[in-house]
């Protein structure tokens, strides 16, 4: 199973974790969600049916715009 971290600079308080923790939850295929506000950093365990870029498309979306991923 795939394991993507992506940097979200956006992050910034508590609230903002929160709120990708529930738009990563929400998404389809996405098993396991960790936000690491200090690191401004989602971990994300996800199935072959999603790729790392509609999971940083999403996060764009809720206002909250990756600056990579790997």
């Amino acid at each position: 199973m795939p394991e993507t971290t992506f940097d979200i600079p956006a992050l910034q308080t508590q609230d903002d974790a929160d709120a990708v923790m529930f738009e990563l939850q929400d998404l389809p295929c996405v098993v396991q969600a960790d936000v690491d506000l200090e690191q401004r950093q989602a971990w994300v365990s996800h199935s072959n049916m999603i790729e790392p870029q509609d999971i940083a498309a999403a996060l764009e979306e809720a206002g909250y715009p990756c600056a990579g991923w790997r």
